[in-house]
C-alpha cells in the first residue's frame, strides 16, 4: 500500500462520493471521488511528459487551495516526490529548499510568486507553472498522449517506505531541514 492507493480505493468504492465543494459564482460545485482521481491522473501525465522521474522532487509553494491538493496527489502518481513551500517564503528560503532537495520542478500560486523565485531557481529546477495560469489545465494538455499504463506501473512501483513528502521545518540551529515522509 502507498498514498496513492487511498484514492484509488476511494473512487472505486464510492465513485460519486463528494470529496470537494468548490466556490463559485452560483455556489459550490461538488467534486466526486472519481472526478478528483480523473484530474490526479491527467496531471500527473503532464509531469511525467514534462519530464519528472520517479523519486525527483517537485516542490508547491501556495496556501492550501484545491489545486495543491491535486498538484501533490498528481506528483506521487508520477512517482516524484512532493516538497511543500510556505508561500510566505522569501527568495532565499525558495532556494535553499529547492537546492537542498534537488526539485526539478516548481509549482507556484501566483504570478507574484513566480517573480519572486525566477531570479534564484537553480539549475536542476527545469520547470516553473503557476497555478492561477491554469495549471491543471496545462498539465493535462501536456500529458495528453501518456497511456494509463504509465501512470499505473509508476504509482504501484511505489512501496511503503518509498519517499512521498520533504517538509523543510526550521530548526533552532542553521538551516531548515527537510524532514523525510514515507508513503507508510
Amino acid at each position: 500500500m502507498n498514498i496513492t492507493d487511498m484514492l484509488v480505493d476511494r473512487a472505486k468504492r464510492t465513485p460519486d462520493l463528494t470529496l470537494y465543494a468548490l466556490g463559485n459564482a452560483t455556489g459550490f460545485e461538488s467534486v466526486s471521488a472519481a472526478r478528483f482521481l480523473g484530474e490526479v491522473q491527467q496531471v500527473a501525465k503532464g509531469l511525467i511528459a514534462s519530464g519528472v522521474q520517479p523519486s525527483q522532487a517537485v516542490a508547491i509553494m501556495s496556501r492550501t487551495r484545491y489545486e495543491w491538493t491535486v498538484l501533490d496527489f498528481a506528483i506521487w502518481f508520477a512517482g516524484a516526490v512532493s516538497v511543500p513551500i510556505y508561500e510566505t517564503s522569501s527568495a532565499e528560503q525558495v532556494d535553499w529548499i529547492l537546492s537542498d532537495s534537488g526539485a526539478v520542478g516548481l509549482i507556484v500560486e501566483t504570478p507574484s510568486h513566480r517573480e519572486l523565485v525566477n531570479t534564484i531557481l537553480p539549475s536542476h529546477t527545469k520547470h516553473i507553472w503557476t497555478m492561477t495560469e491554469d495549471v491543471l489545465s496545462v498539465l493535462a494538455t501536456t500529458g495528453a498522449h501518456i497511456g494509463d499504463d504509465e501512470i499505473d506501473r509508476r504509482r504501484n512501483a511505489l512501496l511503503p517506505d518509498t519517499l512521498a513528502t520533504l517538509i523543510y521545518t526550521s530548526g533552532t540551529t542553521g538551516k531548515p531541514k527537510g524532514v523525510s515522509l514515507t508513503h507508510g
